[in-house]
């Protein structure tokens, strides 16, 4: 017969199997979230339901966490910058034009970060080697069907490549939320393509991306193409350096004067039309004498933060004024709002923010490694930074959905060019020995 000390020990392996059994299927169910998260990131009217669904999860973690008896703290190379961001912007807000509405703003982008620290937590401990791969699908295939349905769209109400009164448009947003989506998926399928081994995986991704390229090229969105345009400089200087990129820089360059060409032959003179550059110009003008005037704390953190310190230039202040002399109401340009609303201090750990994740992404000098699947997704997902960073210079997109995608993109970027990652595999198990005290994860043998 079994003694009583051997039958307590039997019972307490198989609870403890139980246990470790429970808290797998806790975190593979957020892994799942993530992907559903990723995807509803292209439906923008989702947005809230989307932010109060992360609080939730976010609590759920924590809360496992305590029980797993680990840290939720996932170090990571944003840490600094992105804390220094959120602190000195909360600091700025009792000095802010409108300190409600500066500090709601604070709010939202603090609930962006924790979506950062979410998805660092849940790939951590999920361990699937899978899922980072399976995180960029989700965004890749939303991104796409997204696509078709701009082009459809677009055809419907009867745009035309001769000029871009009508534009193409993201399903319950406009032509800027589309370009920037293509901004951002377009190099995540990339370097999908690049790692698929099936010839119909392949060709379903390379017509995915012909369809993402045609509703970037139909939203008729400049700050989406130079967006583009980076990017291509950028992996013409990753894979062949110098001379590489100076070849695409030069045939940018000769597609730029391409289209003004064409604008004198009566093609696509609104796309060049320089009005738009001129307002810009203008707001960013009065925006830099603010900076200069308010260096330190600026005028107040948000988008509307402007026509709060000058409501003469607001959309119903300027009804009556012709459209070519209004001022238009925003900054247009993330960085410049940054650094309006915050001061230089904000924009330099704004900056920094950028410039941590690009150093992790695509160290330099960069090594083609492209049977280095970690190393092609996160070139694929640096591509997409800068991409982005480079339509903020036009746009202030840095917000709701589309922060959530880069923050995503982000997470995983950070965790597939981790040391336990590049090593070949999560290496751990839930419940193995080594997850007692740690949340870092460990190469395997």
């Amino acid at each position: 017969m079994t003694s009583p000390p051997a039958d307590s020990a039997l019972r307490s392996v198989h609870t403890d199997a139980r246990s470790v059994s429970g808290h797998a299927l806790f975190w593979a169910f957020q892994g799942y979230v993530m992907a559903a998260v990723a995807c509803s990131s292209f439906f923008p009217m989702l947005f809230r339901y989307q932010e109060h669904a992360v609080i939730v999860l976010v609590v759920l973690s924590l809360g496992m966490c305590a029980i797993e008896r680990v840290s939720p703290w996932i170090k990571n190379p944003l840490d600094l910058p992105l804390w220094l961001f959120m602190i000195w912007v909360l600091c700025t807000v009792p000095f802010a034009t409108d300190s409600a509405y500066s500090f709601a703003e604070w709010k939202k982008f603090v609930a962006q970060a924790g979506v950062f620290y979410w998805s660092l937590l849940v790939l951590d401990r999920c361990r699937r080697e899978n899922l980072p791969q399976q995180i960029l699908w989700a965004l890749a295939l939303t991104g796409a069907a997204l696509a078709v349905y701009s082009l459809v769209d677009f055809v419907d109400r009867g745009g035309t490549w001769r000029d871009r009164y009508i534009r193409a448009n993201a399903f319950g947003s406009d032509y800027n939320w589309l370009s920037t989506y293509m901004v951002m998926t377009i190099p995540v399928v990339g370097s999908l393509i690049v790692l698929g081994r099936l010839v119909w995986f392949r060709a379903a991704q390379a017509l995915a991306l012909a369809l993402m390229g045609g509703a970037q090229l139909f939203s008729y969105t400049r700050g989406g193409w130079l967006g583009h345009a980076a990017q291509g400089i950028a992996f013409a200087a990753m894979v062949g350096g110098r001379r590489l990129a100076l070849w695409v820089l030069g045939l940018l360059a000769m597609a730029g004067a391409g289209l003004l060409v064409a604008s004198q032959a009566g093609f696509q003179r609104d796309t060049v039309a320089a009005s738009t550059v001129d307002t810009r110009l203008t707001v960013w003008a009065i925006g830099l004498r603010q900076v200069a005037t308010h260096p330190v704390v600026g005028i107040g953190y948000g988008n509307n933060s402007f026509v709060k310190k000058f409501p003469e230039y607001s959309s119903e202040a300027q009804a009556q004024v012709s459209e070519g002399t209004r001022i238009i109401p925003a900054m247009h340009n993330t960085f410049l709002m940054v650094a309006l609303g915050s001061g230089l201090p904000a924009l330099l750990s704004f900056v920094w923010i950028f410039v941590a994740l690009l150093r992790r992404l695509i160290p330099i000098p960069w090594r083609a490694a492209w049977n280095d699947r970690w190393s092609v997704l996160a070139a694929g997902i640096g591509l997409a930074v800068i991409g982005f960073a480079v339509r903020n210079l036009f746009d202030y997109m840095f917000m709701g959905s589309l922060a959530h995608i880069f923050w995503l993109l982000a997470a995983v970027g950070i965790t597939v060019t981790g040391s336990a990652w590049r090593g070949g595999g999560s290496g751990r198990q839930p419940g193995s020995p080594q997850d007692e005290g740690t949340s870092q994860q460990q190469p395997s043998a």
